[in-house]
């Protein structure tokens, strides 16, 4: 039977599963059993979002990592890079995370649920060369079906220099993962150099992830708005250029009724015309390390914001909300 026929029925069977199925690690389970069964993989199994790391969930196959950080391995980089990646040759990876030394080949494909990368999928083959795009086309139908794993939740937000945004907004309560880097212009891999050209079209920004039961989106950009000038074009504080304009970035369509509601509401408080973009996220290339966290590893350092305004953020709260 060729693979792509294969995989129709498959999917057929896992849709059949998992319909009327609420509780996800359950459905993850079958899913993997199943995938694991009719192509008789070395390892399949899944890597679930928690917190600041990729954590082991339900699998098929030996003794596997139980946890994978943030962009390292095949598994961090498709959860960053939020794609489906396919290794022909795991030995020719940068940065592999060799678990076992029988791996060959290996595809991973994120599970993004409203907007964000909830867990990934990983299969492993002790082939060469195991994996193509129709791997990948039905690999991401079938994660596609699992139910709503009720993970984190992902907002890109520009707010002048990146540094004190980044210590503001991590301090809210329900905020789970923070990284600063350059989003929505115009290169590949921008340096923090090339960017403070103004010619790449970037602007610095904090991406930040955050449990919605805990923080709404409503309530994030509302401390947003708080640390912002909005109606300053492309300056904040004394920091002047386009990329220190200020912007909302979303990945999550349905977000934009939210992000639209609290802009309208700020514009009246000042009766002029906001200079904050919103747009959805094209692109965002994580900033060099030394950027990350800076004020956490250089507390005297540069900073526009108002030492009040982290306070603020340590002892505000959300009643949760949409």
């Amino acid at each position: 039977m060729v693979k792509e026929e294969r995989y129709r029925q498959l999917y057929a069977q896992i849709k059949s599963v998992a319909e009327g199925e609420s509780d996800s690690i359950a459905v993850m389970a079958n899913m993997a059993a199943m995938i694991h069964d009719a192509f008789h993989f070395w390892w399949t199994g899944f890597y679930r979002v928690v917190e600041r790391e990729l954590v082991l969930g339900p699998f098929q196959g030996p003794l596997a990592c139980m946890h994978i950080g943030y962009g390292r391995g095949v598994c961090g980089t498709a959860w960053k890079e939020r794609r489906t990646v396919v290794v022909p040759d795991v030995e020719q990876f940068p940065g592999h995370i060799a678990c076992s030394s029988e791996s060959r080949s290996e595809i991973v494909v994120p599970v993004v649920q409203k907007g964000a990368v909830v867990a990934v999928l990983d299969i492993d083959s002790r082939e060469l060369d195991t994996f193509d795009d129709t791997d990948a086309e039905w690999l991401e139908k079938i994660v596609a079906l699992l139910p709503p794993l009720g993970g984190e939740q992902e907002i890109y937000l520009a707010a002048g220099c990146f540094w004190g945004a980044e210590k503001y907004l991590k301090l809210i309560e329900g905020v789970t993962f923070t990284e600063v880097g350059f989003a929505n212009g115009n290169a590949e891999n921008p340096t923090y150099k090339e960017v403070y050209t103004d010619n790449t079209g970037y602007a610095e920004t904090v991406h930040l992830r955050y449990n919605p039961n805990v923080v709404s989106l409503r309530f994030l950009l509302e401390m947003y708005f708080k640390a912002i000038d909005p109606t300053s074009l492309n300056k904040q504080g004394e920091d002047e250029g386009t990329r220190y304009r200020t912007g909302i970035y979303y990945c999550n369509q349905s977000d934009r009724a939210i992000i639209d509601d609290v802009t309208a509401k700020e514009a009246k408080k000042y009766g002029l015309p906001l200079q904050v973009e919103v747009e959805p996220l094209r692109n965002f290339y994580r900033a060099e390390e030394y950027h990350q966290d800076y004020l956490d590893k250089n507390p005297s350092g540069y900073c526009h914001l108002p030492v009040a305004l982290f306070e603020l953020a340590k002892k505000a709260k959300d009643i949760v909300r949409q």
